[in-house]
């Protein structure tokens, strides 16, 4: 094959603009998908490519890219129009996300719950109080990222490479909805569950590990689904409120 010298040439400079697209969409692609699953993005927002871009300090192409990827994983779904946007989960399709979570995630649980050291447990009662202090300022936000990284922290102990990126998928389809969770006057955000699971760790307790887990999700999803289609509840995600968060 004929190789023109000029290309030759500038192959390093090719290689290197290779190596920095690659760095842009790794960054937009671990801050989309860190925002979904922490509920940063709402249900019915619609992904503003230039306002994205923008915040990015990016062209459009990274993005849109990240965006039809996350379109092929469910995470994110086409329009008529031709724009792309958070979906609303219908009551059924919650149930049956939360069903699979509370067998992968309770199995997860149980595995990590085994193998638990003191390093684990300390760090989770970290996260945990974290979590406590942000639910006492009622900071949205950091309620829904300390929970994430919670539960995450937890399921990465179980060492299972095939659990987590089932896990993940989970949590990129449903994690908008968990915004929702937290302006249920019914639903008691005081992450007591996590209080039973760092017992039963401390314990040793696989069986209660998994309880734990398996009672926080249904609890999450039995609230959720009593306002399931209210419009009362929805109204403020079709806005879709810029929101920053650590990722």
């Amino acid at each position: 094959m004929r190789i023109d010298k000029t290309e030759d040439a500038s192959n390093g400079g090719t290689e290197t603009a290779k190596k920095e697209r690659g760095h842009v969409h790794g960054h937009v692609l671990r801050y989309m998908r860190r925002g979904l699953m922490v509920g940063a993005f709402l249900p019915g927002q619609v992904m503003s490519l230039r306002k994205l871009a923008a915040g990015f300090g990016t062209s459009p192409m990274p993005v849109r890219e990240v965006l039809s990827r996350l379109v092929a994983a469910n995470a994110l779904e086409e329009t008529k129009g031709g724009s792309v946007r958070v979906p609303r989960l219908s009551p059924d399709k919650l149930s049956d996300l939360f069903a699979v979570r509370e067998m992968l995630e309770g199995m997860a649980a149980e595995l990590a719950a085994k193998r638990a050291s003191p390093a684990l447990i300390s760090e989770l009662a970290a996260i945990n109080k974290q979590l406590l202090v942000a639910i006492e300022k009622r900071d949205i936000l950091n309620c829904l990222s300390f929970n994430q990284k919670f539960h995450f922290t937890l399921y990465e102990a179980a060492a299972s490479d095939v659990l987590m990126p089932l896990i993940e998928s989970l949590w990129l389809q449903f994690g908008p909805t968990m915004y929702m969770s937290l302006l249920i006057p019914s639903m008691p955000w005081n992450a007591s569950d996590h209080e039973d699971i760092l017992a039963a760790l401390k314990d040793g307790n696989a069986a209660a590990a998994k309880k734990g887990i398996v009672h926080d999700i249904r609890t999450t999803c039995k609230a959720l689904l009593s306002v399931a289609g209210s419009q009362g509840i929805e109204l403020p995600f079709a806005q879709g409120a810029d929101l920053q968060f650590d990722y």
